[in-house]
C-alpha cells in the first residue's frame, strides 16, 4: 500500500483538505507534519462543512488515525474547540495520536505575534513565536505536561499572564488527552513497515516554506515534501507526491504576487471561489495561474502528479490566462526568483486560452468536461511536465474526477 504526500504547490489555500480527504479513504493514518492552528483545511461531506486547523483531514474517515507529528506546534485550546465543533455536527470524535515531542502554542506566544502579524500578514495564532521558542530551546512540549510543577515554573519564566489559570487548563488538557499522547514517530514507522496506507498532509504551501518560499513573507515551518522527515522523524520512501494547485492563484497577507488581479477579474474569482480564509476569514488576493511558480514547486518537491482544484470557478469567463514566463528588468525568464524584491518586480507573460461555459459541479468523469476545460488541463500538464490525476469540479466530497496516476 502506498505512502502518499499531499503538498500545497502555491501559497496555501489550494483545497488540500478536500484532496487529502479523498485520498485517505481506507488509509491507516493521516499525518500532519508541520504548522499548527494557522492551517485551514475545509472538508465538505454528508455531515456538513468541517473547517479543520489541527485535526488531519483524513481522520474524519472511520478507521483512519489522525497523527500530529513533532513538527506541528499544538494549541491545546484550539484543538479542544475544534473537536467540540466536530461533535456539534454529530460527528464521532476522530481517533488521534499526538506526538509527545510536539511543542505547545501558549497564550504568551499569541500575545507576542502582534508586530509580525502586521508586517507579514500572519494569522495571529502564535505559530511563529512558538517555533522561535522551540529553536531557542525554551519551549514546552506535550511530554512536559506530565510534571505540573515544571509547567508552572516554565509559564512563570516566560512571563505568562494568569499562570495559575493557564496551568490548570493545561493540567485538564493532559488528563483528557494523555492516552492519546505518545511516540508518533514509532507508530508512523510501524505503519509504513507494514505497508499500510499513510497519507502525509502538508499545511500551507511550497511558496510559504521558511527557506524555499518567498522569504520573509513565509510561514515558520517546512511546508514542502522535505518537511515530512523533519516533522515526523521517519525516513519515508514516498509512492506518490501529489502537488495541489488551484486552476488560478491566491495569496493571503503580504508579499509579492506577480499574477495578482486587483480589479474586476480578481474580485470575480474571489466571490466565485469563496476565497476567504478558513482560519482568519480574510479575503484572499486572487489572480491567474502561474506556471513559473508551479514549475518551481515541482522542482522542489518532485511531484508525481498534480491535483487541480476549483476548475469550476473559471467557467463563464471570456478567456482564461496562464502565466508562462516573467519579464524582470527587461529580460525574459522562467526562473522563480529567490529575492522577494525581484519577484515583486516581475511582469507576467501570459498565454490566453479559450474559456468554457456551464457549471461543472455535476461532472464526475473526464469525458463530461467541456473540450476547452480538457484542453486547459492538458496545457497545464505539458507546461509543468506532470500529469493531472485529480480534477476538482466543486466543493463537495464527490466533486472530484479521478483520472488515475496519468
Amino acid at each position: 500500500m502506498p505512502a502518499i504526500a499531499v503538498i500545497g504547490a502555491q501559497w496555501g489555500d489550494e483545497a488540500k483538505g478536500k484532496i487529502v480527504h479523498h485520498l485517505s479513504r481506507g488509509a491507516r493514518m493521516c499525518v500532519r507534519f508541520n504548522g499548527g492552528a494557522n492551517a485551514g483545511h475545509t472538508v465538505e461531506d454528508r455531515l456538513g462543512t468541517a473547517r479543520l486547523h489541527l485535526v488531519p483531514s483524513g481522520a474524519l474517515h472511520p478507521g483512519c488515525l489522525g497523527v500530529l507529528g513533532h513538527g506541528v506546534v499544538l494549541d491545546p485550546w484550539a484543538l479542544q474547540e475544534e473537536l467540540a465543533a466536530l461533535w456539534a455536527q454529530g460527528r464521532p470524535e476522530p481517533a488521534l495520536l499526538l506526538s509527545e515531542r510536539a511543542h505547545l502554542v501558549l497564550p504568551h506566544h499569541r500575545a507576542r505575534e502582534g508586530e509580525a502579524a502586521g508586517r507579514l500578514g500572519t494569522t495571529r495564532r502564535g505559530i511563529g513565536p512558538a517555533y522561535e521558542d522551540r529553536a531557542a530551546r525554551r519551549g514546552l512540549r506535550l511530554a512536559d505536561l506530565a510534571d505540573p510543577l515544571s509547567v508552572r515554573d516554565h509559564l512563570a519564566r516566560m512571563g505568562t499572564e494568569s499562570v495559575g489559570e493557564v496551568a490548570e487548563d493545561l493540567a485538564r488538557f493532559y488528563a483528557q488527552f494523555s492516552d492519546r499522547i505518545g511516540d508518533a514517530r514509532s507508530a508512523i514507522a510501524a505503519a509504513l513497515a507494514a505497508r499500510e496506507t499513510v497519507v502525509f498532509e502538508g499545511a500551507q504551501g511550497t511558496l510559504l516554506d521558511l527557506d524555499l518560499g518567498t522569504y520573509p513573507y513565509v510561514t515558520s515551518s517546512a511546508t514542502t515534501v522535505h518537511g515530512i522527515g523533519w516533522g515526523t522523524g521517519v525516513r519515508v520512501a514516498l509512492d506518490r507526491v501529489v502537488g495541489v494547485t488551484k486552476a488560478y492563484t491566491t495569496r493571503v497577507g503580504e508579499g509579492p504576487f506577480p499574477t495578482e488581479e486587483t480589479g474586476e477579474v480578481g474580485a470575480w474569482l474571489r466571490e466565485r471561489g469563496r476565497e476567504y480564509g478558513a482560519t482568519t476569514g480574510r479575503p484572499r488576493r486572487c489572480g491567474w495561474l502561474d506556471l513559473v511558480a508551479l514549475r518551481y514547486a515541482h522542482a522542489v518537491n518532485g511531484f508525481t502528479e498534480l491535483a487541480l482544484t476549483k476548475l469550476d470557478v473559471l467557467a463563464g469567463l471570456d478567456e482564461v490566462k496562464v502565466c508562462v514566463a516573467y519579464r524582470i528588468g527587461g529580460h525574459r525568464t522562467d526562473r522563480f526568483p529567490a529575492r522577494a524584491e525581484e519577484l515583486a518586480a516581475a511582469e507576467p507573460e501570459y498565454v490566453a486560452l479559450p474559456a468554457w461555459e456551464g457549471p461543472l459541479r455535476d461532472v464526475r468523469d473526464w469525458g463530461g468536461l467541456p473540450r476547452e476545460a480538457q484542453r486547459f488541463v492538458r496545457w497545464i500538464e505539458e507546461g509543468v511536465g506532470v500529469p493531472v490525476s485529480l480534477v476538482g469540479t466543486g466543493p463537495g466530497e464527490g466533486a472530484v474526477i479521478d483520472r488515475g496516476r496519468g
